[in-house]
Protein backbone atom coordinates (compact mmCIF):
# COMPACT_ATOMS: atom_id res chain seq x y z
CA UNK A 1 0.00 0.00 0.00
CA UNK A 2 1.52 3.22 -0.95
CA UNK A 3 2.03 6.11 1.51
CA UNK A 4 2.99 9.89 1.33
CA UNK A 5 5.84 10.83 2.67
CA UNK A 6 3.32 13.15 4.96
CA UNK A 7 0.77 9.93 5.95
CA UNK A 8 3.97 7.87 6.64
CA UNK A 9 5.24 10.93 9.37
CA UNK A 10 1.94 11.51 10.74
CA UNK A 11 1.15 7.61 11.06
CA UNK A 12 4.64 7.50 12.87
CA UNK A 13 3.86 10.58 14.95
CA UNK A 14 0.53 8.78 16.30
CA UNK A 15 2.40 5.51 16.98
CA UNK A 16 4.87 7.58 18.86
CA UNK A 17 2.56 9.13 21.02
CA UNK A 18 1.00 5.94 21.59
CA UNK A 19 3.67 3.77 22.66
CA UNK A 20 5.85 6.75 24.59
CA UNK A 21 3.31 8.93 26.23
CA UNK A 22 -0.34 7.32 26.54
CA UNK A 23 0.94 3.83 26.91
CA UNK A 24 4.64 3.34 28.01
CA UNK A 25 4.25 0.69 29.96
CA UNK A 26 1.59 -1.51 28.50
CA UNK A 27 3.22 -1.13 25.19
CA UNK A 28 6.65 -2.38 26.78
CA UNK A 29 5.06 -5.18 28.36
CA UNK A 30 3.35 -5.39 24.90
CA UNK A 31 6.20 -5.76 22.43
CA UNK A 32 7.58 -8.49 25.30
CA UNK A 33 4.84 -10.86 25.03
CA UNK A 34 4.27 -10.40 21.63
CA UNK A 35 8.24 -11.95 21.31
CA UNK A 36 7.15 -14.54 23.66
CA UNK A 37 4.15 -15.70 20.89
CA UNK A 38 6.80 -16.31 18.63
CA UNK A 39 8.47 -19.21 20.77
CA UNK A 40 5.56 -20.95 19.93
CA UNK A 41 6.12 -21.20 15.92
CA UNK A 42 8.66 -24.23 15.23
CA UNK A 43 10.81 -22.57 12.73
CA UNK A 44 11.31 -19.32 14.84
CA UNK A 45 11.97 -21.23 17.75
CA UNK A 46 14.51 -23.38 15.82
CA UNK A 47 16.37 -20.07 14.53
CA UNK A 48 16.41 -18.02 18.03
CA UNK A 49 17.32 -21.53 19.91
CA UNK A 50 19.86 -22.38 17.36
CA UNK A 51 22.38 -19.55 17.34
CA UNK A 52 22.18 -19.48 21.61
CA UNK A 53 22.44 -15.99 22.38
CA UNK A 54 18.55 -15.76 23.42
CA UNK A 55 19.26 -19.18 25.70
CA UNK A 56 23.16 -18.01 27.04
CA UNK A 57 22.65 -14.35 27.21
CA UNK A 58 18.50 -13.58 27.55
CA UNK A 59 19.03 -10.35 29.28
CA UNK A 60 21.56 -9.20 26.75
CA UNK A 61 19.63 -10.07 23.87
CA UNK A 62 16.56 -8.52 24.95
CA UNK A 63 18.31 -5.76 25.70
CA UNK A 64 19.56 -5.27 22.19
CA UNK A 65 16.38 -5.88 20.73
CA UNK A 66 14.38 -3.50 22.78
CA UNK A 67 17.33 -0.63 21.85
CA UNK A 68 16.01 -1.48 18.54
CA UNK A 69 12.51 -1.15 18.27
CA UNK A 70 12.92 2.11 20.40
CA UNK A 71 15.12 3.53 18.67
CA UNK A 72 13.32 3.28 15.44
CA UNK A 73 9.98 4.11 17.46
CA UNK A 74 11.41 6.87 18.74
CA UNK A 75 13.38 8.72 16.10
CA UNK A 76 11.54 7.56 13.27
CA UNK A 77 12.42 5.22 10.50
CA UNK A 78 13.18 7.43 8.03
CA UNK A 79 16.24 9.33 10.11
CA UNK A 80 19.66 8.62 10.38
CA UNK A 81 19.20 6.90 13.84
CA UNK A 82 15.91 4.73 12.26
CA UNK A 83 18.08 4.16 9.05
CA UNK A 84 20.75 2.60 11.02
CA UNK A 85 18.69 0.53 13.49
CA UNK A 86 17.20 -0.80 10.05
CA UNK A 87 20.13 -1.52 8.42
CA UNK A 88 21.23 -3.50 12.14
CA UNK A 89 18.16 -5.67 11.54
CA UNK A 90 18.58 -6.18 8.34
CA UNK A 91 22.15 -7.53 9.21
CA UNK A 92 20.92 -9.51 11.97
CA UNK A 93 18.92 -11.25 10.57
CA UNK A 94 20.30 -12.18 7.26
CA UNK A 95 21.08 -15.61 6.37
CA UNK A 96 18.42 -17.15 8.70
CA UNK A 97 16.20 -19.27 8.15
CA UNK A 98 13.07 -17.66 8.41
CA UNK A 99 10.94 -17.90 5.66
CA UNK A 100 9.02 -14.14 4.39
CA UNK A 101 6.02 -15.62 6.39
CA UNK A 102 7.53 -15.88 9.67
CA UNK A 103 9.10 -12.69 9.39
CA UNK A 104 5.14 -11.02 9.03
CA UNK A 105 4.15 -13.02 12.13
CA UNK A 106 7.14 -11.39 14.19
CA UNK A 107 6.12 -7.96 12.80
CA UNK A 108 2.37 -9.13 13.49
CA UNK A 109 3.22 -10.18 16.71
CA UNK A 110 4.75 -6.61 17.86
CA UNK A 111 2.12 -5.07 16.37
CA UNK A 112 -0.93 -6.30 17.02
CA UNK A 113 0.09 -7.87 20.81
CA UNK A 114 0.48 -4.26 22.39
CA UNK A 115 -2.82 -3.22 20.92
CA UNK A 116 -4.98 -6.01 22.50
CA UNK A 117 -3.21 -5.70 25.85
CA UNK A 118 -3.84 -2.16 25.75
CA UNK A 119 -7.39 -2.86 24.54
CA UNK A 120 -8.05 -5.04 27.82
CA UNK A 121 -6.05 -4.01 30.64
CA UNK A 122 -5.27 -0.80 30.45
CA UNK A 123 -6.50 3.16 31.23
CA UNK A 124 -8.48 3.28 28.18
CA UNK A 125 -8.93 1.22 24.84
CA UNK A 126 -7.01 2.43 21.42
CA UNK A 127 -8.32 4.57 19.19
CA UNK A 128 -8.86 3.76 15.16
CA UNK A 129 -6.18 6.16 14.41
CA UNK A 130 -3.91 4.13 16.82
CA UNK A 131 -4.70 1.10 15.24
CA UNK A 132 -4.36 2.19 11.93
CA UNK A 133 -0.74 4.98 12.75
CA UNK A 134 0.45 0.91 14.26
CA UNK A 135 -0.44 -1.12 11.35
CA UNK A 136 1.35 1.44 9.38
CA UNK A 137 4.53 1.44 11.43
CA UNK A 138 5.01 -1.98 10.95
CA UNK A 139 4.20 -2.07 7.41
CA UNK A 140 6.71 0.49 6.88
CA UNK A 141 9.39 -1.34 8.34
CA UNK A 142 8.34 -4.57 6.61
CA UNK A 143 9.28 -2.35 3.41
CA UNK A 144 12.37 -1.28 4.04
CA UNK A 145 13.29 -4.71 5.65
CA UNK A 146 12.01 -6.20 1.98
CA UNK A 147 9.42 -8.22 3.88
CA UNK A 148 6.43 -8.60 2.06
CA UNK A 149 2.46 -9.66 1.87
CA UNK A 150 1.79 -8.10 5.52
CA UNK A 151 -2.60 -7.51 5.45
CA UNK A 152 -2.97 -4.21 4.21
CA UNK A 153 -5.26 -3.24 7.28
CA UNK A 154 -4.65 -3.78 11.26
CA UNK A 155 -7.76 -5.86 10.66
CA UNK A 156 -6.89 -7.66 8.17
CA UNK A 157 -3.46 -8.23 10.04
CA UNK A 158 -5.61 -9.13 13.44
CA UNK A 159 -7.09 -12.38 11.65
CA UNK A 160 -3.92 -13.45 9.47
CA UNK A 161 -2.16 -13.18 13.15
CA UNK A 162 -4.80 -15.18 14.69
CA UNK A 163 -5.04 -18.28 11.80
CA UNK A 164 -1.24 -18.32 11.27
CA UNK A 165 -1.42 -19.48 15.49
CA UNK A 166 -3.78 -21.55 15.36
CA UNK A 167 -1.86 -23.39 11.87
CA UNK A 168 1.18 -23.01 13.60
CA UNK A 169 1.66 -22.99 17.54
CA UNK A 170 3.70 -26.63 18.34
CA UNK A 171 5.27 -27.34 21.30
CA UNK A 172 8.63 -27.99 20.77
CA UNK A 173 11.71 -28.36 22.77
CA UNK A 174 13.47 -25.30 21.44
CA UNK A 175 10.21 -23.36 22.29
CA UNK A 176 10.66 -24.61 25.82
CA UNK A 177 14.30 -23.93 25.92
CA UNK A 178 13.51 -20.39 25.12
CA UNK A 179 10.82 -20.06 27.78
CA UNK A 180 12.68 -21.38 30.87
CA UNK A 181 15.75 -18.80 29.54
CA UNK A 182 13.75 -15.91 29.65
CA UNK A 183 10.63 -16.36 32.18
CA UNK A 184 12.78 -14.24 34.60
CA UNK A 185 12.82 -10.67 31.84
CA UNK A 186 9.32 -10.98 33.34
CA UNK A 187 9.33 -12.34 36.71
CA UNK A 188 12.42 -10.57 37.98
CA UNK A 189 10.21 -7.30 37.78
CA UNK A 190 7.72 -8.43 40.31
CA UNK A 191 7.46 -7.67 43.88
CA UNK A 192 10.08 -9.82 45.76
CA UNK A 193 6.35 -10.39 47.79
CA UNK A 194 4.96 -12.18 44.64
CA UNK A 195 8.23 -14.16 44.08
CA UNK A 196 6.62 -17.32 45.19
CA UNK A 197 4.10 -16.99 42.92
CA UNK A 198 6.07 -15.54 39.91
CA UNK A 199 5.54 -18.46 37.72
CA UNK A 200 1.78 -18.56 37.88
CA UNK A 201 1.58 -14.87 37.45
CA UNK A 202 3.80 -15.45 34.26
CA UNK A 203 1.85 -18.03 33.07
CA UNK A 204 -1.18 -15.68 33.43
CA UNK A 205 0.29 -12.97 31.70
CA UNK A 206 1.21 -15.26 28.39
CA UNK A 207 -2.68 -16.37 28.04
CA UNK A 208 -4.47 -19.86 27.50
CA UNK A 209 -3.55 -20.03 23.92
CA UNK A 210 0.50 -19.58 24.68
CA UNK A 211 0.03 -21.88 28.07
CA UNK A 212 -1.73 -24.50 26.26
CA UNK A 213 1.35 -24.31 23.65
CA UNK A 214 4.15 -24.89 25.84
CA UNK A 215 1.99 -26.90 28.09
CA UNK A 216 2.60 -24.75 31.49
CA UNK A 217 0.10 -25.78 34.44
CA UNK A 218 -2.81 -23.85 34.53
CA UNK A 219 -2.46 -21.80 37.50
CA UNK A 220 -4.31 -21.97 40.82
CA UNK A 221 -7.49 -20.15 41.52
CA UNK A 222 -5.58 -17.94 43.89
CA UNK A 223 -2.86 -16.91 41.42
CA UNK A 224 -5.79 -16.35 38.50
CA UNK A 225 -7.44 -14.12 41.15
CA UNK A 226 -4.44 -12.34 42.35
CA UNK A 227 -3.70 -11.40 38.42
CA UNK A 228 -7.49 -10.07 37.84
CA UNK A 229 -7.89 -8.28 40.20
CA UNK A 230 -3.82 -6.88 40.40
CA UNK A 231 -4.90 -5.89 37.07
CA UNK A 232 -8.11 -4.22 37.43
CA UNK A 233 -6.71 -1.99 40.50
CA UNK A 234 -4.13 -0.86 38.10
CA UNK A 235 -6.22 -0.32 35.37
CA UNK A 236 -8.44 2.11 38.14
CA UNK A 237 -5.40 4.05 39.20
CA UNK A 238 -4.67 4.55 35.74
CA UNK A 239 -8.44 5.97 34.67
CA UNK A 240 -7.95 8.34 38.25
CA UNK A 241 -4.49 9.75 37.60
CA UNK A 242 -5.42 10.09 34.00
CA UNK A 243 -8.68 11.50 35.14
CA UNK A 244 -7.87 13.74 37.86
CA UNK A 245 -3.81 14.69 37.04
CA UNK A 246 -2.48 17.82 35.53
CA UNK A 247 -2.21 16.26 32.03
CA UNK A 248 -5.26 14.78 31.78
CA UNK A 249 -6.66 16.98 28.92
CA UNK A 250 -4.16 16.17 26.87
CA UNK A 251 -3.92 12.46 27.69
CA UNK A 252 -7.19 11.17 25.95
CA UNK A 253 -7.09 12.02 21.85
CA UNK A 254 -10.28 11.87 20.42
CA UNK A 255 -11.61 8.33 18.62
Amino acid sequence: MPWTTEEQQEAQAVYREMALTHFPGDVKLGLNLGFYRTFAVPSIARVLAGTGKLTRQPRVRAKATGELMYTLIEHGLDTGEGEAAVQKLIRLHSGLAVSNEDFVYVLAAFCITPIHWIDTHSWRQTTQAEKSATHTFYSLLAERMGITDVPESFEEFTTWMDAFEVRTFRSTAEGHSLVTATRSLLSDRMPRLLSPLADGIFTCLLGERLRNTFELPRPGLLVRGLVSAALRGRRFRMRRARTHGPSSRAAAPAA
